[in-house]
């Protein structure tokens, strides 16, 4: 059981980076001592290493023009969840050796806080994505000094006032349609029984196990939809799960997947994040057509969720409502 201990006031967000940088052959820190990125960096390292053993002579052209944003938490300690958590922007990139290790800017913040913001997160923080995603992308050439001193300029958006971090988002569930997440992503409104039973069938073997242990992700298409989509698909992830202090580790490129994972992320998602398969075994890919028909996805999902999967005029605020 997790949350036994009462915490004093949440440390105040920082911003910082770290990484390689083309102008010099030393590893780029700001801020970067903490253990949540100590752990980014061990499976970052680790997921890099599988990347290039995985994709043998292909991973660098693949890996050069890669860029995306990311939510991370490092490992509970014993009955006590991680401490703080990360929101930020990788690219890649490498130093004036030609060693290759991206270039991630961040925003570091109190667990709780960011669990207690959820799946509006992408919304919220979506400042601090934007200029993180802009620095680490456009900033590799720079001097060191002038890219530390861009860093220190980025202002973290404040998570101190639960309810006014959903509000933004919770407005612009009411205003949307169910059938414009569909169309944003797949294009059409089809697959729609087929991706909420492979959610379901995906979160049931965890479900309200906070924190699970499980290298399982889910692929979703965000499309247009971009941050608001990637905020929808971890709120139904969230809703179906039944967890209410778990922080998933998400990873997605603009207008186009999030790689979603219930537990700590795989040694494999990085190699999925430069070149995606359909095959990768820990994820269940859902950005495709449907494998089966529509009638046994709908009998899976049982009468109540094949009832309101099927109401597409309902607004994304009621859909999520009734999930739960």
């Amino acid at each position: 059981m997790f949350w036994r201990r009462k915490k004093g006031p949440a440390a105040p967000p920082q911003i910082g980076c770290f990484g390689k940088l083309p102008a010099t052959g030393d590893f780029i820190r700001l801020n970067a001592g903490g253990e949540e990125l100590a752990a980014f960096d061990r499976w970052l390292g680790a997921a890099i290493d599988f990347a290039r053993r995985a994709m043998g002579p292909h991973f660098d052209a693949h890996y050069q023009t890669a860029l995306g944003l990311f939510v991370f938490h490092g490992d509970p300690k014993g009955d006590e969840p991680p401490a703080r958590g990360l929101v930020g922007a990788w690219a890649a990139s490498g130093d004036n050796a030609g060693r290759l290790y991206p270039m991630v800017v961040f925003g570091s913040y109190d667990y709780e806080q960011l669990v207690a913001a959820g799946a509006s997160l992408p919304i919220t923080l979506f400042p601090l994505l934007a200029a993180a995603h802009d620095l680490a992308a456009n900033g590799r050439n720079m001097p060191v000094d002038a890219f530390l001193h861009r860093v220190s300029q980025i202002a973290p958006p404040s998570l101190d006032d639960a309810d006014a971090s959903h509000a933004s988002y919770r407005a612009w569930l009411k205003t949307q349609p169910m059938k414009a997440l569909w169309d944003a992503g797949f294009g059409t409104d089809a697959s729609r029984f087929w991706v909420l039973q492979n959610i379901l069938e995906s979160v049931t073997p965890f479900r309200g196990q906070e924190l699970p242990r499980t290298g399982l992700a889910l692929r979703l298409p965000l499309g247009a939809g971009d941050a608001y989509a990637a905020a929808v698909w971890m709120d139904v992830t969230l809703r179906l799960s039944r967890w209410g202090r778990t922080l998933m580790n998400a990873f997605w490129t603009p207008q186009r997947t999030l790689l979603l994972h219930l537990g700590p992320p795989h040694v494999g998602s990085f190699r999925e994040l430069i070149a995606p398969t359909t095959h990768a075994e820990h994820i269940a890919d859902l950005c495709g057509p449907p494998p089966v028909e529509e009638h046994v996805s709908r009998h899976a999902l049982g009468p109540e969720l094949d009832a309101l999967v099927a109401r597409t005029d309902l607004s994304l605020d009621s859909f999520l409502e009734a999930l739960g």
